[in-house]
Parts: structure tokens; sequence; C-alpha cells
């Protein structure tokens, strides 16, 4: 990864809108870019502009289908659907993400609440049996404290997905 993705790394330790302010810059000036695209989307999924979000996705996708972080675009894209309560469509996309990379720990925890929120709890079991494989040390502590929220509520919904799947 050159110098731009590592400072959109940096950029995702920032409050959720500062990050999303400072990447769409960069996004901006590199739109043909679809890492930049990427990290803006999911800067904007954690401000809960999930509409914004699932777009700047799917422009990702679009520019860039064959990119090895193709993945991480469709991962993204479910956490949006996810955030606007669309679960289906987020379960989808975090099938196609964990199909195109199997140990993709942000697409695994998606399709876990989704699945969970949707009321397919054997599959959000499932999904979370592979998670674990990935992340064997996934806990609701570690969700609660490890991933930026946006507000309490979108924490809490996160939760409520990882708790009828059976995580504790």
């Amino acid at each position: 990864m050159g110098a731009y993705g590592a400072r959109q790394r940096l950029f995702l330790h920032a409050p959720p809108r500062a990050c999303a302010c400072r990447i769409r810059t960069g996004a901006a000036t590199q739109s043909e870019f679809s890492l930049a695209q990427g990290y803006y989307a999911l800067a904007l999924s954690y401000t809960g502009r999930w509409q914004d979000s699932y777009a700047a996705a799917q422009r990702a996708i679009r520019q860039s289908p064959r990119d090895p972080s193709s993945a991480i675009y469709y991962g993204v894209a479910a956490y949006a659907q996810f955030v606007g309560r669309n679960y289906c469509e987020a379960i989808a996309l975090a099938r196609e993400a964990t199909r195109q990379r199997g140990d993709l720990t942000g697409a695994y925890r998606v399709l876990t609440v989704a699945a969970g929120m949707a009321g397919k709890i054997d599959d959000a079991k499932a999904a979370l049996d592979e998670l674990r494989r990935a992340q064997p040390n996934i806990s609701l502590a570690w969700i609660a404290t490890q991933l930026p929220w946006n507000s309490d509520a979108e924490r809490d919904h996160y939760l409520e997905g990882f708790r009828r799947a059976g995580l504790t």
C-alpha cells in the first residue's frame, strides 16, 4: 500500500466526521482512485451517512472491479446497508465480500449482525462461527470498545445483532 493508503488508514483513527471530511478531499482530487472511494465510504458509514457511503462503495467497485481490495468495498457497502436497516441487502453484499476473501473479519461481522437482525438466526450463528475462526477473540466488549461509533444507538443496534447470533 502506498503513502496515500497509509494516510487514509491513519485518518480512520480520527473522529468519524473529521475522517470523512479529510478523506473526501483525497477522493475528490483522485476520484478514479478506488481505494480513496472505499475509505471515504467507510468513513461515511461511521457517521451514519449510509446512503452516501453505499454510493461511494459502489463507485469503488465499479472503478476497479478486479481490485484485490474489492472484497473490502463489498464489506463497506454491506455495512452501509446494515446502518440503513436493509438487512437482506447487507447479507448479500457481505456474502460477496466473504466469497472474495474468506478472512475478512469486517464482512463476517456484518453478515452476523445483519442475519441476526433479519431473524435468520441459523445464518447468524453460522457467520459467527466463521468470524470466530478469523477473529477468535471476538466479544461484545471488544466490539463496543474497538470500533468507531457515531452514536450509542448505532453501537447498540450492532451489538443486538451479535446478541441474537449468540455472542456474549
